[in-house]
């Protein structure tokens, strides 16, 4: 929360996902698609008075790139093979191939060069900037008490123009560092803070007992909860199975059961709030009788007991999830029921997480595994789920990538391919349109649930927006504002 408010990055993104302009004026894609240049605002400044320039974001992100940085981030840059300053204002990223999720990829919070002059990049985490962050951002970081909190100050000077809302409302931020949700969940009810992210058990409480008193502010996960389905491991192999796997499950109904009703069905693979998002999609819901149909018709016949059976071996499967989760232990107790009312007996198994990946994911041990994964802004995620090159085992026999599944679809590959290739958002909307509607039809994944997160703050504060899909709530603080 601090970053987004310090510092500014080279591009924001509307409520659609789509990219706009943040220190960025204006971009442009050479036409070989390898060279993708960035023209920056002028006259930005620092909080230290400093202008900003192309040689930041050179600097910035070199670092990000360099074999000595430390913190996550270099992968995302991995396709960029160099970043040149070609005027004061400038910056070309030079692309190994064109790739149009660059607008995610390169989008980080710009520092100051200078700042780190003298300074080995294996050691900034550690450099007293990164304990005192200079920014371009809407607000100034003032003072950081361990264990207590950060005190932030409004950046009277912030670049956004007045048709932007230019700089912020509020003159000063204080966010309170309390670990224990209980005791932060007091605080916001006594009217010691003025926002707050409650645990999801205690929302239908706050609704109703806080009504006018607290007001909810409601978003989506950009997410899921899903069953991966091992495809290449028989009967799974065929398609009919996996269908008749997800038509015998009333999402809706578990849901409300094991969530309390606090998330909703994923419709596919990329939400409806994105722009890349197929208004039409073909979805495979709740239809028992269907399941049945489709194993029949995959040459299962029902046993006396009620299961289905094949060349006399009953259709048996066993789910591996995480233990120690109550969530997960009713949401997979649900699901058995439904699979063993359509003649699907299947044996749920509770282990550690890292037994679970090592033991059976990642060697292809396994029927079926309840996971969790987050999307990017951009399409492209599903790449790195649906691509079958990722679904390959190594030489060790080892899947390690996202796509668990071993899922390899060469139509969903070619098309994964060409969405990162054009940069045109209307090609690209239909490319990854033709994406989701296959992986849908070829059901190598189960979307069970995408949560509902609710924040609740105080009437006081006005103007309150949330990011869909991204719950980045005090991203937009520079929006809000106090009515006393």
């Amino acid at each position: 929360a601090v970053y987004g408010l310090v510092y500014s990055s080279l591009f924001d993104f509307d409520l659609d996902w789509s990219p706009k302009g943040d220190l960025a004026e204006w971009w442009d894609t050479s036409e070989d698609g390898l060279t993708f240049r960035v023209k920056l605002r002028e006259g930005v400044k620092f909080h230290d008075g400093a202008e900003l320039t192309a040689d930041d974001v050179v600097f910035t992100m070199k670092a990000i790139k360099h074999p000595d940085y430390t913190g996550p981030r270099a992968a995302s840059l991995a396709t960029v093979e160099d970043i040149v300053a070609v005027d004061k204002y400038t910056v070309e990223f030079k692309l190994a191939e064109p790739f149009a999720p660059i607008f995610t990829n390169i989008n980080y919070g710009i520092l100051q060069a200078k700042l780190f002059e003298g300074s080995e990049i294996g050691d900034m985490e550690n450099h007293p900037v990164s304990w005192n962050p200079v920014g371009t951002g809407p607000y100034i970081f003032k003072e950081y008490v361990r264990g207590q909190y950060v005190l932030l100050e409004r950046n009277p000077n912030w670049f956004r123009s007045e048709e932007e809302g230019g700089a912020p409302f509020i003159q000063t931020i204080r966010m309170k560092i309390i670990p224990d949700d209980q005791t932060a969940l007091a605080a916001l009810e006594n009217g010691e803070i003025d926002l707050d992210t409650p645990p999801p058990s205690e929302v239908k409480r706050l609704l109703t007992e806080y009504e006018g008193k607290l007001i909810p502010v409601q978003y989506q996960r950009n997410g899921w909860g899903y069953i991966v389905i091992n495809t290449t491991k028989p009967p799974l192999d065929d398609v009919r199975v996996r269908q008749a796997l997800t038509h015998a499950l009333d999402r809706e109904a578990i849901i409300q059961g094991a969530l309390d009703g606090e998330a909703v069905v994923p419709p596919g693979p990329i939400p409806p709030v994105s722009w890349a998002y197929k208004e039409d999609l073909k979805t495979l819901g709740y239809d028992p009788a269907r399941a049945e149909q489709l194993l029949q018709e995959a040459g299962f016949t029902k046993g006396p007991d009620g299961i289905y059976q094949k060349d006399g071996q009953p259709l048996k499967l066993t789910l591996y999830a995480t233990s120690g989760s109550s969530l997960i232990e009713a949401l997979t107790t649900m699901a058995r029921q439904m699979w063993q009312a359509v003649g699907i007996d299947v044996d749920v198994q509770l282990m550690d997480f890292n037994a679970m990946n090592e033991n059976h994911l990642q060697p292809g041990k396994f029927d079926m595994a309840f996971q969790a994964f987050n999307l990017g802004l951009d399409p492209d995620s599903l790449y790195h789920i649906f691509h079958g090159s990722l679904g390959k085992p190594n030489a060790a026999g080892l899947v390690t990538s996202f796509n668990r599944m071993r899922y390899d679809n060469p139509e969903v590959n070619r098309l994964l391919e060409e969405g990162r290739r054009e940069f045109d958002p209307e090609k690209r909307k239909e490319i990854y349109g033709e994406a989701q509607q296959l992986i849908v039809n070829d059901a190598p994944v189960i979307l069970m649930y995408s949560n509902i997160y609710t924040d609740f703050h105080t009437p006081r504060v006005k103007g309150v927006v949330n990011f869909p899909g991204g719950g980045a709530t005090l991203d937009y603080l520079y929006k809000w504002w106090i009515e006393e």
